[in-house]
């Protein structure tokens, strides 16, 4: 029995804990979703006044474990990412819940120092010092929060005095709007709370989701305006984008049309002119002239080219990630010939880019249109390294009377003018560095899902604009997603403003509403006392109405209504009682002789005589000045006059001392006794009076029955 008795204790414990952890962790993520909608800091702290809750109802020691089982995942929630085995993260998950662990410990000091151990927050001065003790305990849990923000940060992140603001009501709101609703839910024992909680449960969830609705509508408001704020500038940015890249093109073209426009354009000529049309573009990597040569031109190329490149000059392919070898024999050759700029592009001297069957590819579309194509994305090695590129060919013919032409119908390919755009160049030529630091872009390929430019965007962005344009004959998205410092800069504080002032007003509905119910309980504690004493002194003045002020024996009211009462049941029931009357003989003489005071103390010994020996059944009441009757229910006619006998006898022995006298004195006793043929009470006590008199009649100091008559 024993076991199984802590078996049970160690259920109920385990499940008050797991229950404690569980919903600590519940309210401290709900405080989490509530507070990002605005986009500060926390102004939210639910599981603050849940802990403080939790400390006062149930014992501490089983309150803090299931804190600190509740914090604890609630931290491996956060960072559950994080490689425990290193010993730094194991003290970013155990220092923050030991600092809240005394935390809650604190706030339990706190409030007891100020607050009586009654919960129940009943009286005026418990609730004023219940809203004075709530700030105190809100900054000392603000100061804890601090320490855990810089502990995280390794110290390292300046702490601002309205981010303490911030913090510090968050706990505030949290302490005031929990802590009464735990109370009300736990509090079993108090009538009070019982009463509080569905008013309080109803106003902490209706507050909850009219501020997330409110600020969640208002959020939504300035989202779109800032969505619409941005679709205009990345619209801007998009346009200018076009224009730089059409730019391009026409640039492409006045260098085709020069090679065409010539029988042979030399090195100089190339240059001079690129020089000319490129100069204020410093994002163009290069242009080049790709040169149509067949294999068994190849030798007599090469061997032109060393006059200008050096000795040891071949045309070139990659093998692999930067790494180029002498080209590997094939028909036809397209290598990069004239280039200009040469600085920083060394590498391309000689490159033939056709060996890569992309470029291939896009060598017969060029070839068959005629037109400008840009390949997809690509990384191409120059001096200083990778760097990725937008390549454009465009193609120059020859006819069949040996004339250049742009035309592509009756004519053969003898070579492509190639611009490269310096993706990043263009990026920060084009869009600057104030448009970058409010949007993350994405310049995409769509055929080949690469990417030209591609900035990491972060999955928690709240929108973005894609913008489709068709730029060289390919089909391309932009991609735009705000920064943080662009959200940063369109925030407001309408939301955080609306959730505090949502927060607030639940805040003083619950002290107004705590208050009218501890006034109002107070107010029925009084008139319940009030009452109480009322219905006690009523009880005593209706006893005092049906008593006797000498003898406190019941007087005649009282005898009348008791003998009709017990007349009914005896009747009702087919029982029995009798009725007993009797009183002093010699009374008068008694006064006479020694004065009514004698006479009074005579009456009280009587009366004292008979309280003490009755039973409780018994009702014995005085009827006149020296008369007195009894009830004796449930009785032998037999049993009753040896009941009686035993009384007078008693009574003729009482001696009253009274002026240095010893009085004596005797009664006369008349007994009546309840059947069927008895028709009223008056009925009975007649027959009883008639038996009493004839106990006098016969010589006083005598007990008569009716039946005797």
């Amino acid at each position: 029995m024993s076991h199984y008795l802590d078996s049970a204790r160690v259920y109920q414990a385990l499940k008050s804990i797991i229950s404690i952890a569980l919903v600590y962790f519940l309210l401290a993520e709900l405080s989490v979703q509530i507070s990002s909608v605005t986009g500060f800091t926390p102004l939210l702290s639910l599981n603050s006044g849940f802990t403080l809750a939790a400390m006062l109802v149930m014992t501490p020691s089983r309150a803090l474990m299931g804190i600190v089982l509740g914090a604890l995942s609630f931290r491996f929630y956060q960072v559950f990412e994080l490689d425990t085995s290193n010993n730094d993260v194991l003290l970013q998950l155990f220092i923050p819940v030991l600092a809240l662990t005394i935390q809650a410990y604190l706030d339990l000091k706190i409030y007891r120092k100020w607050v009586s151990v009654d919960n129940s927050l009943s009286h005026d001065n418990d609730l004023l010092r219940f809203l004075k003790v709530l700030p105190l305990i809100a900054v000392v849990n603000t100061l804890f929060s601090l320490f855990i923000s810089q502990w995280l940060t390794s110290f390292s992140q300046e702490i601002y005095f309205s981010a303490s603001i911030n913090l510090w009501i968050s706990h505030l709101l949290g302490l005031i709007l929990v802590t009464p609703v735990v109370l009300s839910l736990l509090e079993h024992k108090n009538a009070l709370w019982k009463r509080r909680k569905y008013i309080l449960v109803s106003n902490f969830i209706a507050s909850l989701l009219i501020t997330f609705f409110v600020c969640n509508n208002i959020k939504s408001y300035e989202n779109d305006r800032l969505e619409d704020r941005f679709q205009i500038i990345t619209n801007q940015t998009a346009t200018l984008f076009q224009i730089s890249l059409k730019e391009k093109e026409l640039l492409q073209a006045s260098v085709a049309q020069l090679i065409v426009s010539s029988e042979e354009v030399t090195r100089t000529e190339f240059k001079q002119f690129v020089n000319g049309l490129s100069l204020h573009n410093k994002y163009i990597q290069v242009i080049e002239w790709l040169p149509k040569i067949k294999d068994e031109q190849r030798a007599n190329y090469e061997k032109e080219q060393q006059k200008y490149f050096g000795n040891g000059f071949s045309i070139t392919e990659v093998k692999g990630k930067g790494i180029l070898i002498s080209a590997t024999k094939r028909d036809i050759y397209y290598p990069i010939t004239y280039l200009e700029p040469e600085r920083d592009n060394d590498m391309a001297k000689g490159f033939d880019p056709s060996a890569s069957p992309v470029v291939q590819a896009l060598i017969k579309k060029v070839t068959i249109s005629g037109k400008g194509l840009a390949r997809e994305p690509v990384q191409i090695f120059r001096n200083s390294g990778f760097t990725h590129a937008f390549i454009v060919y465009k193609p120059v013919y020859k006819n069949f009377d040996g004339t250049k032409t742009l035309n592509p119908s009756e004519s053969e390919v003898i070579g492509f003018v190639n611009v490269v755009v310096s993706v990043e160049d263009f990026i920060e030529t084009i869009v600057g560095t104030t448009e970058t630091a409010n949007f993350n872009l994405q310049w995409q390929d769509v055929e080949s899902g690469k990417y030209y430019y591609n900035k990491d965007i972060k999955a928690s962005a709240p929108f973005k604009h894609m913008i489709d344009i068709h730029l060289s004959g390919r089909d391309m998205k932009l991609i735009f997603t705000p920064t943080n410092t662009f959200i940063d800069q369109a925030d407001s504080e309408v939301v955080a403003i609306a959730m505090v002032t949502s927060l607030v007003l639940a805040s003083l509905f619950s002290i107004l509403f705590l208050n009218i119910t501890a006034r109002t309980s107070r107010i029925q504690s009084e008139v319940k006392l009030r009452t109480k004493e009322l219905e006690t002194a009523n009880r005593k003045l209706e006893l005092l109405s049906n008593k006797d002020v000498l003898t406190d024996l019941f007087n005649r009211r009282y005898f009348e209504n008791a003998l009709q009462d017990e007349f009914e049941r005896s009747r009702r029931y087919n029982l029995t009682f009798a009725l007993i009357m009797f009183d002093i003989d010699n009374f008068k003489a008694i006064n006479d002789q020694y004065g009514h005071p004698c006479g009074d103390k005579v009456i009280k010994a009587v009366a004292d005589y008979l309280i003490n020996t009755s039973r409780s059944s018994d009702v014995l009441a005085r009827v006149g000045g020296e008369e007195f009757s009894l009830i004796l229910p449930a009785q032998l006619e037999t049993h009753i006059i040896s009941i009686i006998e035993r009384i007078r006898i008693d009574i003729s022995g009482i001696k009253v001392i009274y002026d240095e006298h010893v009085v004596q004195f005797t009664c006369s006793f008349g007994i009546a006794i309840f059947d069927a043929n008895v028709k009223d009470i008056h009925t009975l006590i007649k027959m009883a009076d008639q038996a009493m008199y004839k106990a006098k009649a016969t010589g006083k100091n005598r007990t008569k029955s009716f039946s005797e008559l």
